[in-house]
């Protein structure tokens, strides 16, 4: 997923997904609050993209941030049907699709345990994956609480749907660590002074990630990407194409 190219410049994939004459830059450009005027500019500009995709997910947090205190949360972002869980999808795949790497973990950290919350292990437990394949290990503490935090839902996950023998051999890997079996319920997980660096292992079996038993891919993020540009298409029709 690393940029082999000059900075700004498209990767292939995002290339051929702005390439496409049915792309909703209308509707993208909404959800990341992009003037309408401009947002074809943005889109195509790595560095503008990414920054407005930053902005965008920050609003998103602190109005799921809202949401999960029992507060009713006023920005434009939660007035979308689709708010928390559908727009934080949506986020993490532009987070994929233009690179902020920076900016998954935490995101897909929210939108897996939304996904759990529903029962629907399989598609929190892709979400795990990319949490954990998001972040280098040892070079951010705060990253490593992330990981470690999607490590302690993948306990959960496996207890419910997958291995309990494999639930339990990490819930051991997290005791050996110091890390808190229930980090995951933390909004903004944060680490014990005693816990150690996120060792950037163990996504095993038990559940499997994907039904062919693969770890989720950019491959799969770029596949919701299209059903949500497939959604932001019949929303607009509905519309009339009105903005």
């Amino acid at each position: 997923m690393n940029d082999a190219h000059t900075p700004g410049t498209l990767t292939p994939s995002r290339e051929a997904a702005l390439a496409r004459p049915d792309f909703p830059v209308a509707r993208v450009a909404r959800r990341l609050g992009l003037d309408r005027a401009e947002a074809e500019l943005v889109l195509r500009d790595g560095a503008r993209a990414r920054a407005a995709i930053a902005v965008a997910v920050q609003e998103f947090l602190d109005a799921d941030d809202a949401l999960r205190a029992g507060r009713t949360p006023t920005a434009p972002v939660a007035q979308d049907p689709d708010f928390p869980t559908g727009v934080g999808m949506g986020l993490v795949g532009a987070a994929v699709l233009w690179e902020a790497h920076d900016l998954v973990p935490r995101l897909a950290l929210r939108v897996a345990t939304d996904h759990y919350e529903d029962g629907r292990d399989e598609l929190a437990a892709s979400y795990l994956a990319l949490v954990q394949e998001s972040v280098e290990p040892g070079e951010d503490p705060d990253a490593d609480a992330l990981a470690w935090a999607a490590q302690s839902l993948l306990v959960a996950v496996l207890q419910r749907s997958g291995d309990p023998a494999q639930a339990e051999a990490i819930a051991r890997d997290l005791a050996a660590h110091d890390i808190p079996l229930d980090l995951w319920r933390e909004d903004d997980p944060s680490l014990p002074d005693d816990s150690l660096a996120w060792h950037g292992g163990a996504f095993v079996g038990g559940i499997p990630p994907r039904r062919d038993e693969r770890s989720l891919s950019y491959e799969d993020v770029h596949d919701y990407l299209d059903s949500l540009l497939a959604d932001m298409r019949r929303e607009e029709q509905a519309e009339g194409g009105a903005l």
